[in-house]
C-alpha cells in the first residue's frame, strides 16, 4: 500500500496527460476523437451550393463535415459525418470563408457577401489570439504533469538507491515509510503548480470560447441561417485533467505539511541511542 500510497499523485497526473494530449491532438485526423470539438459550425446552406454543411473547429485544426438525413418510421434522423480534416498547427486560425471556398474545389476564389456574413469570418479571426494562448497553456500543463511524473517516479527510485530500504526500524516508524512515503520535493511542487496552472488558464479559455463566442456567432449569424455549437466533450476532458491536477497537487501539499511535523532521521538515530542500556562502569575503591 505505500507504494500505491506514494504514486497516487503520479497516477492522477498521468490520467491528467492523456487527456491533455487528447485534447490538443483531437481532430488532427478524422479518426481521431471527431466529438471532441471546440465549437461546431453550421452553415444551414450559407456559403453556396456544394459548402459544407457544417465545421468542426478544434484546437490546432478543423474538419469539413456534411449532414445525412434519413427517415425512417415516423422518425428523421440527421448523422454528420466528416469528410476532411485540415493541416494543424499551434498558429492555427480557422477561416470559414477560406475553408467553404476550398470544399467547393475553388481556394483562390471569394465569396459574396450575400453567399456568406464576413462577419463571422471576422469573428473567427479575431479569435486566433485566444485560442493560441488556449493552445500554448494546455501544452504547458499537459507537459508539466508529464515532468511531475517523471520527478515522483525519480524520486522513489533515489530513494531505494540509497538503502532506505535498509534503514533502521523506529518504534512507530516501519522501513516502508523511509522507502516510499518521501517528501515532494521542490522541483515536484513547482512542476505541479505549472500543470495546474496551465491547464486550468487553457479550461478557463475553452470554457469561454465554447460559450460565450459561441453565443456571439449565433447573435451574428442568425439573420443568414448560421449558428454554432459548444464543444462539451473538449471541456469535459479539459476539467477532468485540471481536477486531477488540483487533486495531486493538494495531496502533495499535505504530505508537505505532514513532512514538516515529523523528526528527521538523525533525531531517531539520537533518541533510539539513548534508549539503549548504558554500560556498567566498575565503581572507584571497589573490588
Amino acid at each position: 500500500m505505500g507504494f500505491l500510497r506514494a504514486l497516487l499523485p503520479s497516477i492522477g497526473s498521468f490520467f491528467a496527460f492523456v487527456l491533455g494530449m487528447l485534447c490538443i491532438f483531437a481532430g488532427n485526423q478524422r479518426q481521431v476523437l471527431p466529438q471532441a470539438d471546440l465549437v461546431t459550425l453550421y452553415t444551414h446552406g450559407a456559403g453556396g451550393d456544394g459548402a459544407p454543411d457544417f465545421f468542426s473547429v478544434y484546437t490546432m485544426s478543423y474538419c469539413t463535415g456534411f449532414q445525412n438525413t434519413s427517415d425512417s418510421k415516423n422518425t428523421t434522423t440527421t448523422e454528420d459525418r466528416l469528410v476532411d480534416c485540415s493541416n494543424w498547427g499551434v498558429q492555427f486560425v480557422f477561416n470559414p470563408a477560406k475553408a467553404i471556398l476550398k470544399a467547393v474545389g475553388d481556394p483562390s476564389g471569394t465569396l459574396s457577401p450575400d453567399t456568406w456574413p464576413s462577419c463571422i469570418t471576422d469573428d473567427f479571426e479575431a479569435l486566433q489570439l485566444t485560442n493560441s494562448t488556449m493552445v500554448v497553456l494546455l501544452m504547458l500543463g499537459t507537459a508539466a504533469a508529464a515532468v511531475a511524473i517523471g520527478i515522483r517516479i525519480w524520486s522513489i527510485a533515489f530513494a531505494r538507491a540509497l538503502g532506505r530500504r535498509g534503514s533502521p526500524t523506529y518504534p512507530g516508524h516501519s522501513g516502508a515509510h523511509f522507502e516510499f512515503d518521501n517528501p515532494p520535493t521542490p522541483p515536484e511542487i513547482v512542476a505541479f503548480f505549472v500543470s495546474v496552472l496551465g491547464l486550468g488558464i487553457g479550461s478557463v479559455i475553452a470554457s469561454v470560447i465554447a460559450t460565450e463566442f459561441v453565443k456571439l456567432i449565433n447573435t451574428s449569424g442568425n439573420a443568414h441561417g448560421v449558428s454554432a455549437t459548444g464543444g462539451s466533450t473538449f471541456l469535459g476532458l479539459a476539467w477532468t485533467a485540471t481536477v486531477l491536477q488540483v487533486l495531486g497537487m493538494t495531496d502533495i501539499m499535505v504530505s508537505a505539511i505532514k513532512s514538516r511535523n515529523e523528526p528527521c532521521w538523525c533525531d531517531l538515530d539520537e533518541r533510539a541511542s539513548l534508549t539503549e542500556s548504558p554500560e556498567q562502569k566498575p565503581l572507584v575503591g571497589s573490588d
